[in-house]
């Protein structure tokens, strides 16, 4: 059954460094996948691909089936993607709810963005998010004073502004204590219920957690995937990742 996100026999290529190599997968809607992987496996390349920011040598993305290759960044979030980076990119100077007004909407100028207050629509998904992400109580606080997992759920909060379809999230627990790890596990099972989800982690301790399917890749290819027993359980999988020191792609 064709998936969500559709990619088939995906390349990508530096100069004689192949990255990506053939690279096949389905995603199922509704679905929280983490992307698993030892350093340099593609990981992060994949996800470059998937929404824009790199083009592939060759091969297809289709979201809902449309093509994806060859679009710009902008042309495939406004189709539904987005995408949050491991290092948090939030205004530090703005607070927590301007920041998420200005994710609300798409004019490029932030101070445009922020005169849209009187937005009823703006309104109401503000008012979600906020909830959502746990920061109802922290609307008039400077993003550059939260703790660093307030500013990831933030971060995660001005992604959802945009409503995707599909979200990607680049090892979202970084530097989080054990008390903002559980929190975020339960937001990412909160956001699935809407959305469709792929992590790139390496705590495999978070992946048991939150992941219905985990996706190994190795050397830009797909190793192995299916549930996380059955991934633990791999021979291939133990032999190249498992039990080993992993960093993302």
């Amino acid at each position: 059954m064709a998936g969500v996100l559709e990619i088939r026999d995906l390349h990508k290529r530096f100069d004689t460094h192949h990255v990506i190599n053939g690279f096949s997968l389905d995603v199922a809607e509704q679905t929280l996948s983490c992307l698993v992987g030892p350093n340099g496996a593609g990981k992060t390349t994949l996800m470059d691909l998937i929404t824009g920011r790199l083009k592939p040598t060759s091969g297809s993305v289709r979201f809902h089936g449309d093509e994806l290759t060859g679009l710009s960044e902008n042309d495939i979030a406004r189709r539904g993607l987005g995408r949050k980076f491991q290092i948090p990119a939030v205004f530090k100077d703005l607070s927590v709810r301007d920041n998420l007004t200005v994710a609300y909407s798409r004019h490029v100028n932030p101070f445009i963005n922020m005169i849209r207050f009187s937005d009823p629509a703006m309104n109401r998904r503000l008012e979600e998010v906020c909830t959502l992400v746990g920061l109802h109580n922290r609307l008039r606080v400077e993003a550059g004073l939260l703790s660093h997992g307030e500013t990831q759920w933030l971060e995660i909060g001005m992604v959802l502004m945009q409503e995707p379809r599909l979200l990607l999230l680049d090892e979202p627990i970084a530097g989080m204590t054990e008390g903002e790890i559980e929190k975020t596990a339960h937001l990412l099972r909160k956001i699935r219920r809407t959305a469709t989800l792929i992590v790139v982690e390496h705590d495999m301790g978070f992946v048991r957690e939150i992941a219905d399917v985990v996706t190994v890749m190795h050397m830009g290819t797909l190793l192995a995937q299916g549930r996380i027993d059955e991934i633990e359980a791999n021979p291939k999988v133990r032999d190249v990742y498992l039990g080993t020191e992993e960093e993302s792609a």
